[in-house]
């Protein structure tokens, strides 16, 4: 085989290319990063007639950092199609307001009873569970309240998307997820089961996150049923990476407890971490072939970040 200079060249100018592209994204990322973490900081501040300690709990655990992965597919859905973030940021921030409230739910002792989060003690063992219990509430009700206050867009279209913030967290979303994750994983589980799982506990949010962002900037419909597919398979890869954290290969870092989902059918205990990997990389790049064509210069931005977000991964 003969390898001609040319291709070589071709080869270093591509690789040029995209490290400019990964970095210009990257740059854009941290300023939404910190526009997001901004706003949220805004959004929690404590009022004079409130519980002093409720207030701390939420923003002891809201503010504390993070990747902030669902408010970043959201205004990253609006970039793919060469769209701003202006009109989305309290959107996303709404989103991060609920995935804080349930991680708050998912590690009191009565769930899945972790003492790690986000490199700090959980929240339940910093202010009492009852405290914790009460955060959580409050935040998920502040979520609502964000999108009902966005009076820069029309009324029916923030009634939808209360709608759906309702829908991913109730009794077919995130509430449901989380009581199957309990209830259901503890017997042998099938691979429809268990995506249809995964789908509750994560994907529910990951689609409101991209659907969302897709119905503020009017996505036309066959490409607003392109991105439901793309963030479904985006979900199931995302939940099979954290899954993946939950065993000590992959825990250093992570910020959060190991080894908590051994037990469970499904995890990476009970199919092995070849397995686990082999469905994440499944996943993404069924995630790929859904994504239409985006518009402008950022038009590979979304894909690019969830590549890189799973890199470790595959």
């Amino acid at each position: 085989m003969v390898i001609r200079h040319d291709d070589l060249s071709l080869s270093a100018q591509q690789r040029a290319v995209d490290d400019q592209i990964s970095a210009e994204m990257h740059a854009w990322c941290r300023q939404a990063s910190e526009a997001i973490q901004s706003r949220l900081d805004r959004l929690t501040m404590p009022v004079s007639d409130g519980c002093a300690e409720l207030a701390e709990a939420m923003r002891y655990s809201l503010l504390s950092p993070g990747k902030r992965v669902r408010p970043m597919l959201a205004l990253l859905t609006a970039a793919h199609f060469d769209h701003g973030q202006d009109r989305l940021l309290d959107f996303a921030c709404a989103l991060e307001l609920v995935h804080c409230a349930s991680l708050i739910l998912d590690d009191l002792p009565c769930m899945d009873d972790a003492r790690l989060r986000r490199g700090k003690p959980a929240c339940h063992l910093q202010f009492g569970e009852a405290t914790a219990s009460l955060a959580s509430v409050a935040l998920m009700n502040q979520a609502f309240s964000v999108l009902a206050r966005e009076q820069h867009l029309p009324s029916g279209t923030r009634c939808a998307l209360i709608d759906q913030l309702s829908a991913a967290i109730g009794a077919r979303g995130l509430v449901s997820g989380q009581c199957r994750d309990l209830l259901e994983r503890t017997d042998r589980v099938g691979a429809a089961q268990m995506r249809s799982i995964n789908y509750q506990k994560t994907g529910v949010l990951f689609e409101l996150a991209v659907v969302g962002a897709a119905t503020l900037i009017q996505l036309e419909s066959q490409a607003l049923a392109q991105m439901r597919q793309y963030a479904r398979n985006l979900g199931q890869a995302f939940q099979l990476a954290d899954d993946l954290l939950e065993s000590r290969l992959y825990a250093e870092g992570s910020g959060k407890d190991s080894n908590a989902d051994r037990s469970k059918s499904g995890s990476v205990h009970a199919l092995g971490e070849q397995a686990i990997k082999q469905k994440l990389s499944d996943e993404l790049n069924n995630a790929r072939s859904k994504l239409p064509a985006g518009l402008g210069a950022r038009a590979n931005w979304l894909h690019l970040y969830a590549e890189q977000l799973f890199s470790r991964f595959v």
